[in-house]
């Protein structure tokens, strides 16, 4: 008896991480069309547009740690390896499309100034490459991630160094008239 309730709550516990990660794909492809439409318009209102696909990213985020949780837990219960592929695997793909979406986001604010009031939108983008840099240093994760967001993550952190150098006029909103404009440092991407 003992032994067929622990069998009916292992069952019950990989049917409800099944219909989470199910959930959470549906939120990964909900972030895929966000990140083309933010990509699409960055500037003006497309900026608004970027700041609800970093809030879904980080929507998407949360709900990946807590499907983790649960898998951690399963895993001390005899566990469920496809489970925590297919996890990865999300994982993975989010990391990808936010990290393409950051390096547009990185290079529209290179080459222009940012908008009024970003100061603490690209406060929080420096927490969120420092979050996601985290997760693909994640050894799940080593082979799922593909070259090419791993080059624009490389791509990322010498934009970010850029803007960081360029961060005192970028964040200077006061006396602009009084100033002769700097030529922006270049790069190459």
């Amino acid at each position: 008896m003992l032994v067929d309730n622990s069998e009916n709550n292992r069952n019950k516990q990989r049917q409800q991480i099944t219909q989470f990660i199910g959930s959470l794909k549906d939120k990964t492809d909900e972030l895929d069309g966000w990140a083309r439409h933010a990509e699409a318009a960055m500037s003006g209102e497309g900026f608004k547009t970027y700041l609800e696909f970093r809030d879904l990213v980080v929507e998407c985020e949360s709900f990946n740690e807590v499907i983790q949780r649960r898998l951690e837990k399963s895993a001390k219960e005899g566990g469920n390896p496809d489970l925590q592929s297919q996890l990865d695997e999300l994982t993975a793909r989010q990391l990808t499309l936010a990290i393409h979406a950051s390096l547009k986001f990185l290079r529209y604010i290179a080459e222009k100034n940012l908008p009024i009031g970003s100061r603490d939108v690209f406060i929080r983008e420096l927490n969120d490459l420092h979050r996601m840099k985290k997760s693909l240093d994640n050894e799940r994760l080593q082979g799922k991630v593909d070259a090419a967001a791993l080059a624009d993550q490389r791509k990322v952190e010498e934009i970010l160094n850029v803007v960081i150098e360029k961060a005192p006029q970028l964040f200077s909103f006061d006396n602009l008239d009084d100033k002769e404009e700097e030529k922006p440092q270049e790069f190459k991407l």
